[in-house]
């Protein structure tokens, strides 16, 4: 744990040393202030120079490690993607806040910023939520070997989110920061708010012509517990990579990232009961990749190579996980295939997947993928996943028929199936057999998008959170129909409203998500660009409204039920951008809601955080 913590602090260190020196010229002696008006001039001239140096620099544009999770087909709607700018403008601080809009997300809270954020899949549990850094699984390791919580990550270390629904399912890819220019970048970002809250974070990324590649990054943060009060909590999180790319078909790259937690132990006010036994350690993923491709443009064949090992060290617990394997792909503008084979230390020693994909007509998609793992004590997982899709754009006609149609149109299907071992570190936990289907249907009506998708889950036992405390376990979720919907109305180019919204349709309804959830946004988004052509200047203006219906949530040590009361949240969020500088600020449980998304973890009233990024080229 200690090695961690000075890892972070030494990438801290290094990444704020480095964003000083570049970001301003050195100080002359006071004597050299004598200098004669010539001197001076040549002077002048020469930070005018290396101003249009810079300049040219960024127009450079240098080829990077390819990504690894991202050359499949997939149907349009089976995938949202939150670019670095997405995540930038997003109404989210963490990972789990990203997940919270995705329909059939419900995020179990344990307070406000700093405690456990755990989304849960429609009623999923525990494991319904999948995660992958740059193509690799990231495991549950320490404490909690169930499920990795998201909340710990710093999104200012991600390049890109991709998230891949299924029924009952997410699978997230993370990648991390990619740059593609000559000139270095540095990013520096501060921000503070209510309960002593403190956020310092900065990177620095540099590439060379010659293929070489550097990027550091780190991200600390901390606040305190309320006064007479419990559940204060630190995070510090640090990225380091090193790459080099012998030309654009080749190259190798090694990286680790590094999550140094302590959130102290939060109890429960009135009764003085535990809510959170808190967590206290590091978290290490370090990743060794070699790829080749045929072809530089995408197309062709591809190899990646991967060695990775992932570490929990605490004073408590120490927990290692080794991984080797490869990554082949196979790229064509109509068709796509992926194999994986993966071994890991633990748990698991056989990891395979087949990916294919199919695009016979450019409005048709056809995806199918296979998994086939091996886990200790004789037991096995192996299920598949197939998708079609078609899209009708607006004004198109159908063969045979001669019929224009009217609106824009996205019809999808969705089918998993087969027997699944969903927490492989649990030895006694054996394979559950299910079969989940899905079919949505999505509009393109102008100004109004709309999207209708009917979900049937097979009967499944999710598996609780482990900083609940108070909730010892999941009822089991019967077969379930689900109905969801989400709606976008682009009123105008800079005022929207969006809303998703879920609920199972018949039956017992399932523990560990309210019956009836809601997302909604209303968001102000313009740039003025009648008085800011160029662009430079921007202002969001977002508030979001959360809303559930009374459920249960989970049961109690003695099995019964705990219910949820059905609450309403608003969040509102302030963005100003002038150019490369971002200021913002954002807003908790407005009408100051005496509780939060599980029963006895308040959310605080009126929490605030503000601050600043600012991102630039030396």
């Amino acid at each position: 744990m200690h090695i961690g913590r000075m890892l972070c602090n030494a990438v801290a260190a290094v990444v704020l040393v480095a964003a000083t020196a570049v970001a301003q010229d050195p100080v002359p002696p006071r004597d050299s202030l004598a200098a004669d008006s010539l001197r001076a001039a040549a002077d002048t001239q020469s930070t005018t120079d290396k101003l249009l140096e810079v300049e040219g620099q960024v127009r450079v544009q240098l080829t990077t490690m390819p990504d690894v999770g991202r050359s499949g087909l997939l149907p349009v709607g089976a995938r949202r993607v939150f670019t670095r700018d997405g995540i930038d403008w997003a109404p989210a601080q963490t990972v789990s806040d990203l997940l919270a809009g995705i329909p059939g997300v419900f995020l179990w809270r344990a307070g406000w910023l700093g405690r456990a954020e755990m989304p849960t899949m429609q009623a999923r549990g525990a494991t319904s939520v999948e995660y992958l850094l740059d193509g690799l699984p990231m495991l549950a390791v320490g404490p909690d070997s169930l499920a990795v919580d998201p909340s710990g990550m710093a999104l200012g270390l991600l390049d890109r989110v991709e998230v891949e629904r299924t029924p009952g399912m997410l699978r997230v890819h993370l990648f991390t920061r990619r740059y593609d220019r000559q000139a270095p970048r540095t990013s520096i970002a501060v921000s503070t708010g209510d309960r002593s809250l403190a956020r310092y974070a900065g990177s620095f990324e540099r590439r060379y012509t010659n293929g070489l590649g550097l990027g550091l990054a780190a991200d600390y943060f901390s606040v305190n517990a309320p006064p007479g009060g419990t559940g204060g909590s630190e995070a510090t999180n640090a990225w380091v990579q090193l790459g080099w790319m012998r030309n654009a078909r080749s190259g190798i790259q090694a990286q680790m990232m590094v999550q140094a937690l302590d959130r102290r132990v939060l109890l429960d006010d009135n009764t003085g009961d535990t809510l959170d036994v808190g967590l206290l350690g590091t978290r290490r993923d370090a990743q060794l990749r070699a790829f080749w491709s045929r072809r530089d443009d995408g197309l062709g064949p591809r190899v990646d190579l991967f060695a990775a090992r992932t570490d929990w060290s605490s004073d408590t617990v120490t927990h290692q996980v080794g991984t080797l394997g490869a990554i082949g792909q196979w790229r064509a503008p109509r068709w796509s295939a992926e194999l994986q084979a993966l071994h890991h230390t633990e748990w698991t020693p056989v990891d395979a997947r087949l990916r294919l994909g199919w695009a016979p007509r450019t409005s048709v998609t056809l995806s199918l993928e296979g998994v086939a793992q091996e886990h200790d004590h004789e037991r096995r997982s192996r299920y598949y996943t197939a998708r079609a899709g078609v899209q009708v754009p607006k004004g198109s006609r159908i063969p045979f028929i001669g019929f224009r149609v009217p609106v824009g149109m996205a019809i999808g299907a969705v089918a998993r199936s087969g027997e699944r071992v969903q927490a492989p570190s649990l030895s006694d936990l054996e394979a559950t057999r299910f079969t989940d289907l899905e079919a949505n249907v999505a509009l393109d009506l102008g100004a109004l998008n709309v999207e209708g998708r009917y979900t049937r889950n097979d009967a499944w036992q999710p598996l609780p959170f482990r900083p609940f405390s108070t909730i010892k376990g999941l009822g089991e979720v019967p077969e379930t129909e689900w109905l969801g919907v989400q709606a976008r109305l682009a009123v105008n180019s800079w005022f929207t409203l969006a809303s998703a919204y879920e609920h199972p349709m018949k039956g017992a309804l399932p523990d560990g998500q309210p019956p009836h959830h809601a997302w909604s946004t209303a968001t102000v988004d313009s740039r003025f660009l009648r008085n800011f052509p160029s662009g430079i200047f921007r202002l969001k203006v977002q508030a979001v409204v959360e809303s559930w219906s009374p459920g249960v949530i989970g049961r109690d040590a003695e099995g019964a039920a705990i219910q949820t009361p059905g609450l309403s949240f608003i969040r509102g969020i302030l963005q100003l951008q002038i150019g490369p500088f971002i200021a913002f600020w954002d807003r908790a449980n407005f009408q100051l809601v005496d509780g939060g998304n599980i029963p006895r973890y308040p959310v605080l009233g009126l929490g605030s955080s503000y601050g600043i990024r600012w991102q630039f080229s030396n």
